[in-house]
């Protein structure tokens, strides 16, 4: 499994859809970056600038954890 398909599933598993940028050259402005859009609403949610994506791979995961640990910790407290 790729990286992007693991950043989609982790993505889609916290109602988020990963979003990659189409720039291919290396070098350009956002190459190799993503974005998180809310999946139900489609409104941005993270890694989104003005006028272009700015998040990395690493990034988007460790903010997609950051929710899971925080969902965790929340479940925790409610018991």
């Amino acid at each position: 499994m790729s990286k992007d398909q693991k950043l989609r599933t982790l993505a889609a598993n916290r109602g988020f859809r990963l979003v990659k940028s189409r720039i291919r050259t290396p070098g350009r402005k956002d190459h190799g970056k993503y974005g998180l859009r809310d999946a139900q609403t489609g409104k941005e949610a993270f890694g989104f600038s003005r006028h272009r994506l700015t998040a990395g791979a690493d990034e988007i995961e460790a903010h997609l954890r950051g929710l899971a640990e925080l969902g965790w910790k929340a479940s925790l407290r409610r018991r």
